[in-house]
């Protein structure tokens, strides 16, 4: 297979249309990435624009066709650069800016923008709201006629050129978000017409398992509707964009931005947004001196903790990083960076650190969560690309590129302490792991006989925010120890409880007074989508919740075949919930999940029995008890 795609790779290389076979298609199943085949998928590359400008004019400008088959052919020649093992490469994810300077158009004004003189006395542009915007933030001249024509003619070929070497695609909006936007404004608008534009667009729509859209980029305040800052504001700002990209039939996962330049999602843990096909994730960014981690302050401990307290929801949803770079210190002038810091110059990157500071705490967060992708902030993040610039014409007697004679470096060669050196190698060694494939290569989930069994090693005490798990002699108390936070199990595989009459919940005592314990049950991987709640009794020790009559908070019955999550929760902070046991039952009392109805005579023979003792027929998933021996099929 490596060969085979090695010579379509090559053949590519050649800049025909000729198209190589697609990486493995990826949704989002709980807070993973996974492929068809229900791999765990983490994506690692970087992020590029079609800007001439922002790419030292190497193709040349903007405006006539050739312009643009030149622009697609120097991607095509990335693309072919940064996913080829033989010279080091390991990229399986481009993000795509849909770039500005490709659909403004002067002669087009947007109505309620001005030009007046700031408070520093030059002419400026002010929003509608008043507020001073300029460059990619200022949206006055978008024309969506020819975004329309870009979008056929620049980015989806961009986008299938990506695709045709095995990368997945992130598709980011035109330009950036104004420091102020508010919900129902016209960033709003602008955002649901630009994205209606994609979403309807048929190769987009077609390549929904390769391309995928993030919302927006990096907002920095978003208010209510009446101007002020709230929480809610921003679920309320992107869920009629979720809406509309859904609504014009895009199926793909949707990435949603948080606030302060994509570095707060806390707000999503009190207001989530939805998505009716379970596909969303969170696109976060991440430099030298966010988090509390920087080359002055770079415990791989308290970066771990500090991300977790400002996304949580990288507990519950797949995350990637759609910016990141660093390089070290380098004797010269500075500049000032968007927060008004001043920042020493460095080696040509946006921020400033070392791999083996702030680098080793940034990758000790990526390593802790497992689901976070990446996407360097650029292609000279990753590429050198003078050495490759000099010898990429190279070719054999039969047109294919000579890679003998090629040269592929990483950004920065020789400067060990920049992202060009350590994701030069970091991506070799992920691709060895959680990598998308056609067929199942990694191991199963393994379940405990009892699926809700209070093990420590087993009972997730950190499904949103980090609560905590103890075991007494006879009992067990789970602290819940945030408001939101909650603690139980979570099934990668769907389970089937539909044989079962009750979950059985035997309480020890109550907690505290005022306190209200609930028990919540999905039959989607989705945790901010529809579910079962029970309050528990606190009075009576042994809680028999009926499967069958349980109802969702939308009203649907609950799919017992599909049961994907179960969680304790609380109404408030530092609750401790102590508890007995935790069990499936026909009767409300006794364990069903227990195997002692199978005698040692039946399981020495050949049939398959589950784990309540049944003879099974056919070869259903599950777990089964075989010759004395318990096994996954």
């Amino acid at each position: 297979m490596k060969k085979i795609l090695l010579s379509l790779l090559l053949a590519q290389f050649a800049f025909t249309f000729t198209f190589a076979q697609k990486a493995p298609g990826i949704h989002v199943d709980g807070n993973n990435l996974k492929d068809d085949a229900g791999n765990i998928v983490v994506l690692h590359g970087y992020m590029d624009t079609p800007s001439p400008w922002f790419n030292s004019y190497r193709w040349g400008n903007i405006g006539e066709q050739n312009d643009k088959q030149k622009c697609i052919n120097y991607f095509k020649s990335l693309f072919f650069a940064t996913t080829l093992p033989e010279k080091g490469t390991y990229c399986n994810l481009f993000r795509l800016h849909l770039d500005p300077c490709w659909t403004n158009d002067n002669s087009v004004n947007a109505a309620g923008f001005t030009d007046k003189k700031n408070e520093k006395g030059d002419w400026a542009t002010f929003d509608p709201h008043g507020n001073e915007v300029s460059g990619e933030a200022n949206i006055r001249h978008f024309s969506e006629k020819k975004f329309k024509s870009t979008l056929r003619g620049v980015y989806v070929p961009i986008a299938q050129a990506a695709m045709d070497y095995g990368m997945h695609v992130i598709m980011r909006p035109p330009g950036v978000c104004p420091g102020d936007i508010y919900v129902g404004d016209y960033y709003q608008d602008y955002l649901i017409k630009v994205w209606s534009i994609v979403a309807q667009d048929a190769d987009v729509q077609n390549n929904y398992k390769h391309i995928s859209i993030e919302l927006a980029n990096e907002p920095v305040r978003i208010h209510a509707a009446n101007g002020q800052q709230t929480d809610q504001a921003l679920r309320d700002f992107f869920q009629p964009v979720i809406d509309t990209i859904r609504a014009s039939g895009f199926k793909g996962i949707i990435w949603v931005p948080g606030t302060g330049w994509q570095a707060s999602y806390g707000a999503y843990a009190k207001y989530p947004v939805k998505d009716p096909l379970h596909n969303l994730g969170f696109a976060v960014h991440d430099y030298a001196g966010w988090y509390g981690t920087s080359d002055t302050s770079y415990d791989s401990n308290n970066a771990i903790k500090q991300f977790g307290n400002q996304v949580p929801v990288v507990r519950t949803n797949p995350i990637v990083i759609t910016e990141v770079d660093w390089s070290p210190k380098k004797p010269g002038t500075g500049h000032y960076n968007e927060h008004g810091d001043w920042v020493e110059s460095n080696y040509g990157t946006w921020a400033t650190a070392s791999t083996s500071k702030w680098g080793k705490a940034y990758k000790a967060t990526l390593d802790y969560y497992k689901n976070i992708s990446m996407t360097l902030s650029g292609t000279d993040c990753y590429l050198d690309w003078a050495s490759y610039s000099t010898t990429r014409t190279y070719r054999k007697s039969d047109g294919t590129p000579d890679l003998d004679r090629i040269v592929i470096k990483p950004a920065f060669p020789g400067v060990e302490e920049a992202c060009g050196e350590a994701c030069w190698k970091w991506y070799k060694d992920y691709a060895q792991v959680n990598y998308p494939s056609e067929e199942r290569y990694q191991p199963y989930q393994e379940v405990p006989q009892n699926p809700v069994a209070l093990q420590a090693d087993w009972l997730n005490t950190s499904l949103l925010y980090e609560n905590t798990f103890a075991k007494a002699t006879s009992y067990c108390s789970i602290e819940i120890k945030t408001a939101k936070g909650c603690a139980g199990w979570r099934y990668e595989e769907p389970l089937d409880v539909s044989e079962y009459k009750y979950l059985c919940v035997n309480m020890k005592r109550p907690p505290s007074k005022d306190k209200k314990v609930y028990l919540r049950i999905y039959d989607t991987h989705d945790f901010w989508g529809d579910y079962a709640e029970v309050e528990l009794s606190l009075t009576d020790e042994m809680n028999k919740i009926e499967l069958a009559s349980l109802k969702t908070k939308e009203g649907n019955s609950l799919d017992l075949k599909n049961i994907r999550l179960i969680y304790f929760t609380a109404n408030v902070a530092s609750t401790k919930i102590y508890i007995v046991d935790t069990f499936f039952s026909n009767d409300g009392e006794t364990d069903a999940t227990a195997i002692a109805s199978v005698t040692e005579d039946e399981v020495q023979d050949n049939n398959k029995y589950d784990i309540v003792g049944r003879l099974i027929k056919g070869t259903p998933k599950g777990f089964y008890i075989q010759n004395g021996k318990k096994f996954f099929n």
